[in-house]
């Protein structure tokens, strides 16, 4: 994507401020803090049961999706347009590469799970008349101290959606070179990247990636979305997203380099912090991250 900058998802109730227990809230916070010993160990466990190649049959009500997605896109709601758009895109991704020759890049980020609900929903419109729906094809580029949620809520993600899922370790250039190798098919890989983020400010919705780059198309269905947006089609849908998201973090990178947002620093939640939905002003999505000293072969730069 490759936006591989960890951006996404847990479920919750439009009218809630909080998806969990104060409980569940608490080991989340717990497995954050500690980044060594019994975390790193519930880590490896977490990767071992989906590293590689994982394809699940999905669990989840694609028609439903298809049905509630399309229904909000002709809605009188203000993101109706923007989610039109992202449609449009992506069944033009299907027209010209056809379904076994587009893929998703697929993090666990909250963009990342947007993305993936449209594409799941077009995906259905796509096979409403076939007996069986394929798995959809994504690819998971990890890097080093990934958060447990994340890899968890990942893992969930191929179950619910039953995502023909391949998990390669980074860096992202030869990562593509193997996940290309391994789906020689693949012709495109749509890409959750918006405007605000790292080499995001210039891109068109079909961009090839660069010259010395593993050759496919990257397509970004929700480029021009901004991060009220985002949230506002999680939260009206209901959708599943990580539940650091709601603990203040607003963007999710490593462990060594992500932090709860400061704007969104709230004494009186469990957490210390409000939830990322509620943060005002959009331009402070990354705040809480460091700023990364990789070159533009960095994760966001495809």
């Amino acid at each position: 994507m490759l936006t591989i900058y960890m951006d996404s998802i847990v479920s919750t109730d439009f009218k809630s401020e909080s998806n969990g227990t104060n409980e569940s809230n608490q080991m989340s916070q717990n497995s954050v803090v500690l980044k060594n010993g019994l975390y790193r160990q519930k880590q490896e466990e977490c990767l071992a049961e989906y590293n590689g190649v994982s394809k699940e049959k999905s669990n989840i009500d694609f028609s439903k999706i298809y049905k509630e997605v399309y229904e909000l896109a002709n809605s009188e709601q203000s993101i109706s347009k923007a989610i039109t758009h992202a449609l449009n895109v992506i069944e033009e991704s299907l027209r010209r590469y056809g379904p076994n020759g587009v893929s998703l890049s697929f993090n666990g980020g909250k963009d990342c799970v947007v993305l993936l609900h449209l594409f799941a929903a077009v995906y259905y419109k796509h096979f409403q008349d076939s007996v069986d729906i394929p798995n959809i094809q994504a690819v998971y580029i990890t890097h080093p101290n990934p958060f447990l949620e994340v890899e968890e809520f990942v893992k969930e993600c191929v179950d619910r959606y039953g995502l023909d899922l391949i998990t390669i370790e980074g860096p992202m250039k030869s990562a593509l070179a193997k996940y290309l190798e391994q789906r020689p098919n693949v012709q495109a890989i749509l890409v959750g990247t918006r405007r605000i983020d790292p080499h995001g400010e210039n891109l068109l919705e079909f961009v090839p990636t660069d010259p010395g780059w593993p050759p496919f198309m990257r397509i970004h269905p929700i480029i021009d979305w901004h991060y009220s947006q985002v949230w506002e089609f999680l939260r009206i849908l209901n959708i599943q997203y990580c539940v650091l998201y709601d603990l203040g973090y607003t963007s999710l990178g490593s462990i060594d380099n992500t932090y709860p947002n400061p704007d969104l620093r709230n004494p009186s939640q469990p957490s210390g912090y409000d939830p990322a939905w509620k943060l005002a002003d959009e331009s402070r999505e990354r705040c809480g991250r460091e700023k990364s000293t990789s070159s533009s072969t960095s994760n966001s730069s495809i």
